[in-house]
């Protein structure tokens, strides 16, 4: 579909360059990311991309705090600059020259242990464009090669086809004086590619376009981190599941549906799809013969059982703890496990937070 022809790349905010892509080019750039990967090499070669980026999560700043820093427009640090970045969730790290991401290195865009996919992105202020919004999104600009053009493609690619956000690091470094010496430091992020959808739709239109990102939170990129990983799990009875958004797991937790009206659109919904009740006490009957005071939400681990462990205590009332059961199973269960049957059914039907993954907007409407 793409089209040969010039496409005008730009590289700062007055100026671009002119860069001509052909079809044969992209075919060279495509067989060169995935040369010689059969589905196994390629779900390996993407896990080690990722195991080298996770050390360095732990190293990052707060969005607010990057935020903080990438607003200074300046190239050096003073020391109330300094403090200002630190005040609002920063961390600043000195250059270390055996770490690839935090050496004096004037190329923008650093690769995977390949070669293949981004693993993070330097920002220069002065360069191309340098608007981040309120939500922390910004546009990295693309590169002048086609090579560099399809790898950005190829790590939207990835991300739409695993429905995974892909995370990359964002690094910013300054110079600080120490002891009468300039010294450099860096600054890091997470952040996500979005929109790629939008990108994936024409390539001719959008090969040659700039990475979107946004900031995130270290804990969302470690919890992205970890669905990676589980998803190069060899056991092919479980389900991988995008972890549920902080905001609608506490919407929809235990203590914000039970006896609530959430609880009751939650019910409705059942009943309107026919689904019945998990457990084999009631002979699994249809939600649609019951009285919603006769529907109950289960837990898969115990509220008796979590307190045993407290780590467990702030996930106990989590959507994906929960399911929807009659009162007469529900209360046979008692503080036990659900046996492997139960099991079974209830992974077969849906957690709610199952449900609300596939269905939030229609259990919405359940009024």
């Amino acid at each position: 579909m793409i089209e040969d022809g010039i496409r005008q790349i730009p590289v700062s905010s007055s100026t671009s360059e002119s860069v001509n892509i052909t079809k044969n080019k992209v075919l060279t750039a495509f067989s060169t990311l995935t040369k010689g990967k059969d589905i196994k090499a390629l779900s390996d070669s993407i896990q080690d991309h990722f195991n080298e980026l996770s050390p360095s999560i732990a190293l990052c700043s707060s969005p607010k705090g990057f935020r903080t820093a990438w607003g200074l427009r300046s190239k050096t640090l003073s020391m109330q600059d300094a403090e200002a970045i630190v005040n609002d969730g920063g961390q600043l790290i000195p250059v270390n020259d055996n770490s690839r991401l935090l050496s004096c290195e004037q190329q923008g865009v650093v690769l995977g242990p390949e070669k293949k996919l981004v693993l993070a992105v330097r920002h220069s202020e002065g360069n191309y464009e340098d608007s981040l919004d309120e939500l922390g999104r910004f546009t990295y600009q693309p590169p002048r090669d086609v090579s560099g053009m399809l790898r950005y493609r190829w790590c939207q690619f990835l991300s739409q086809k695993l429905k995974v956000p892909y995370v990359v690091l964002v690094i910013m470094w300054f110079e600080y004086r120490l002891n009468n010496k300039m010294n450099q430091l860096f600054i890091l992020a997470p952040a996500k590619i979005i929109d790629c959808d939008e990108d994936l739709i024409n390539l001719n239109e959008s090969v040659h376009r700039p990475l979107k990102l946004q900031l995130i939170p270290r804990h969302e990129a470690f919890a992205t981190l970890n669905l990676i990983k589980s998803l190069n799990s060899d056991n092919i009875d479980i389900d991988v599941r995008a972890e549920l958004p902080e905001a609608l797991a506490r919407e929809w937790s235990y203590d914000k549906i039970n006896s609530t009206e959430k609880g009751k659109q939650l019910k409705r919904w059942a009943q309107r799809n026919s689904i019945s009740c998990p457990g084999s006490k009631c002979d699994h009957i249809p939600f649609r013969e019951l009285k919603n005071s006769d529907i109950a939400f289960g837990h898969i681990v115990s509220q008796n059982w979590s307190s045993a462990f407290t780590f467990m205590l702030d996930k106990v009332h989590h959507p994906d703890n929960l399911y929807l059961t009659c009162k007469t199973c529900n209360s046979s269960l008692s503080n036990n496990f659900p046996e492997p049957k139960l099991r079974e059914q209830i992974v077969k039907q849906g957690t709610i937070g199952d449900w609300l993954r596939l269905h939030e907007h229609k259990i919405r409407e359940a009024k």
